[in-house]
């Protein structure tokens, strides 16, 4: 859960920072106040959304067990632990 929460944040965040990248390695411009304007923030925002469906949708689609099977967690048995899956 806390890689899927990770993944989720960091596409969310991917087109500020590379915003933030461009405006402060392209010559001649500086990274200041006023390249954050509310249309920029909203742009921004919008596509950080897009991002971050397209890899919820992704990591949804191609993680997990095939349809109609059970899970079975990780368990011990004898004392050494047993590595869940599916079945």
């Amino acid at each position: 859960m806390l890689r899927f929460l990770a993944i989720t944040v960091f596409c969310f965040l991917a087109p500020f920072l590379a915003y933030a990248g461009w405006r402060q390695f392209a010559p001649g411009s500086s990274l200041g106040r006023e390249d954050w304007s509310y249309k920029v923030l909203s742009r921004l925002s919008a596509a950080g959304v897009v991002v971050a469906l397209i890899a919820v949708l992704g990591l949804v689609h191609f993680s997990g067990g095939n349809a109609g099977t059970t899970y079975h967690p990780a368990e011990f048995r004898d004392g050494k632990l047993v590595p869940g899956g599916f079945d």
